[in-house]
């Protein structure tokens, strides 16, 4: 429709023309967009297409020029007006068409650019992966077609097309029965009317990445999809999770919301109905922090999530990393690129997170070995041993304890440590040397060392002082704590990650 303080009855617009619809998808240099006007444009002669473009940058205007309002756009300048001759529709030319006909014995897709397409197989009845990114697709074709050309399809990569309509999708989904992943990003769709009855139980991975979708239009696609697995729905627009009790998401282990502005805790706790789940990933979500409403050990919600990405977020405090103990089975943590790492160093950050989750096996990719564990939540201790003994009998001992999540947990496993070792340690990278015994076959040599000198150096240090022809094996023994042993394999890590003090020992083998 197009107004204006006064409409001119001359200024019409046709809402079809040709095989292209408002609505229909198009293309036009890598750029796609969405047709929301066909018609005049007053003082251009011809007629015009307005184009709604995904990337909001793409465009000059909202839909308004001259002060005629011709259609409405997702943001102030996404809109633009483009001549038919210059965009894409997905048709060909029907020569071209009927080459490829014959190549295939079979159309199973209207596409635009099949010069592209060089692989031609002879047997379609055989294919089980298909790929048609970026192949300027916009339906199925004739009802069936795909169905009698490849029944036995069992992934498809239908994403950044000209679908237009989930339509398409469920058509697609209602051919083919070994269909069970399915990857339909980067095209913007709309919701039949009623769709409600269509079921695809054969569905279990489904992936919607770049789809302006919100949580609602998810938890109407879950009746439609009722056994999905793997959901993967990165940088849409969910910000809201809530999640009906009585919800279809009953399979779902795997749940990717990277880059939707979620912010809040509060509405990841929302998915705590969601009790299958595995797996998630929440990186760049704007997160801030992380708490449950329970303070109980472990947590009834997410009892089965074992897997977490919570890399580049804003979380500025480590009680956030301290609530994840709660989760009982978590045992894989990204975490990197957030506010609250930025004042410790790589080593460091790594020993404040293995000591604040108990479970954890893997962090940031890398397999947490025992004896790290233990150093790490040794070190701990000492790390706070002098302020838990100013306040463990006074008003101040609950918050260092809810600082602190497993502090109490920790000291009954090690014991608080001796009252030499407790120094305040405001940087694990202290600059001055340490003096360390050093022990090999009952020689002893005493040798004051940097802690920011690498294991590396420090085996060819120790070879060169003992003169030894083969490459040491090295363990770290504290001065106090002689039951605590800890090989010194990663020869990549600095002697300060170990927290050494003075009168620690370095047991040397070959």
């Amino acid at each position: 429709m197009i107004s204006k303080g006064t409409t001119s009855s001359e200024m019409v617009a046709e809402s079809t023309i040709s095989d292209y619809n408002i609505g229909s998808r198009i293309e036009c240099c890598g750029h796609f967009g969405t047709i929301k006007y066909i018609g005049p444009v007053e003082g251009h002669p011809g007629v015009w297409l307005g184009i709604d473009w995904d990337d909001v940058e793409r465009g000059k205007h909202n839909g308004t020029v001259n002060g005629i309002h011709y259609f409405q756009t997702q943001h102030p300048k996404s809109g633009s007006f483009l001549r038919k001759e210059k965009v894409n529709f997905a048709k060909i030319k029907e020569q071209q068409l009927l080459m490829f006909q014959q190549s295939i014995n079979a159309p199973f897709l209207e596409l635009v650019g099949f010069d592209k397409i060089t692989d031609k197989q002879s047997n379609f009845h055989s294919l089980e992966i298909v790929n048609v990114r970026l192949q300027n697709v916009s339906n199925t074709g004739a009802p069936y077609e795909l169905n009698s050309l490849c029944p036995n399809i069992r992934e498809i990569d239908i994403s950044k097309n000209l679908i237009s309509s989930w339509k398409e999708i469920f058509n697609i989904c209602c051919q083919l029965k070994y269909l069970h992943w399915i990857n339909i990003s980067e095209n913007i769709l709309t919701f039949p009317e009623n769709c409600e009855d269509l079921v695809f139980p054969h569905i279990t991975v489904l992936i919607c990445g770049y789809m302006k979708i919100n949580w609602e239009d998810v938890n109407k696609l879950s009746k439609v999809f009722p056994n999905i697995e793997e959901l993967r729905v990165p940088y849409n627009n969910i910000t809201d999770l809530s999640t009906p009790k009585h919800h279809n998401l009953k399979k779902l282990k795997v749940l990717d919301l990277e880059g939707n502005y979620i912010r809040q805790w509060s509405e990841i706790n929302k998915l705590h109905v969601v009790t299958s789940l595995e797996h998630m990933i929440l990186e760049n979500t704007a997160l801030e922090n992380i708490y449950f409403e329970s303070n109980s050990l472990p947590v009834d919600d997410f009892s089965n999530l074992n897997k977490l990405n919570i890399n580049n977020n804003l979380i500025k405090g480590w009680c956030s990393i301290g609530e994840l103990n709660k989760l009982q089975k978590l045992e894989y943590l990204r975490f990197m690129k957030n506010p609250v790492l930025e004042a410790e160093n790589v080593a460091t950050r790594e020993q404040l997170v293995i000591a604040r989750i108990g479970n954890l096996k893997f962090f940031n990719g890398r397999q947490i070995k025992d004896d790290e564990r233990r150093g790490a939540e040794y070190d701990y201790i000492k790390r706070y041993a002098l302020e838990w003994i100013k306040v463990k009998d006074t008003a101040e001992r609950e918050p260092f304890l809810l600082e602190h999540n497993r502090y109490l947990e920790l000291i009954k496993k090690y014991g608080l440590p001796e009252e030499s070792e407790l120094v305040v340690q405001t940087n694990i990278l202290n600059s001055s040397l340490v003096n360390l015994n050093i022990e090999f076959e009952g020689r002893n040599i005493s040798k004051r060392l940097p802690p920011s000198i690498l294991i590396q150096k420090l085996v060819m240090l120790i070879q060169k002082l003992f003169k030894l022809n083969e490459r040491p094996k090295l363990k770290y023994v504290s001065g106090s704590k002689s039951d605590i042993i800890i090989e010194l394999e990663d020869e990549m890590k600095e002697l300060g990650y170990y927290s050494v003090q003075d009168g620690d020992r370095i047991i040397v083998q070959i």
